[in-house]
């Protein structure tokens, strides 16, 4: 039998769960509903290696990423290949808009004037880097649900 995917809202990590709901009378991390929440797998919470050979834009959003992360632990070496990944499709939006803001959004070709090719490049590397974001957590929407320094002291702050 074929394994159907999940469907519906992504799991938020075990911290933002906790964020939202607490613990239990005995101390044990619950959800916003009360559920128990299962204890997270020991990765090593630090920021992976910067690849060597990242292009100028992708290292430079790569720091810019890690220096931030780092503060809340959310990276773990294993997130290297992800976090590149999202970096360079960072670095191709950049390119992308290079290429517009001097060419312009119109090119010529066999069929006449069309859309510049690299207005598509944009376009593309514009909605992958924010699917990546979404990720990492670096959306508005996503930043609202990760664990902060006023939260620190007490995990459920309206306790």
């Amino acid at each position: 039998m074929a394994q159907q995917a999940a469907t519906g809202r992504k799991q938020q990590p075990a911290a933002l769960r906790i964020l939202h709901g607490g613990r239990d009378a005995a101390g044990n991390p619950v959800d916003s509903g009360g559920r128990p929440i299962a204890p997270t797998r020991d990765f090593t919470r630090r920021a992976p290696d910067k690849p060597s050979d990242l292009s100028d834009d992708a290292s430079w959003i790569w720091d810019l990423i890690t220096s931030e992360l780092e503060h809340v632990e959310l990276l773990k070496p294993l997130d290297g290949g992800s976090l590149r990944v999202a970096c360079e499709t960072y670095a191709r939006w950049k390119e992308a808009v290079r290429f517009r803001l001097e060419r312009g959004l119109l090119s010529k070709n066999s069929q006449g004037v069309v859309t510049a090719p690299w207005v598509g490049i944009e376009e593309r590397a514009s909605k992958d880097f924010r699917a990546w974001c979404a990720e990492f957590g670096l959306t508005p929407a996503a930043e609202g649900k990760m664990p902060g320094a006023a939260n620190a002291e007490n995990e459920n702050p309206f306790d």
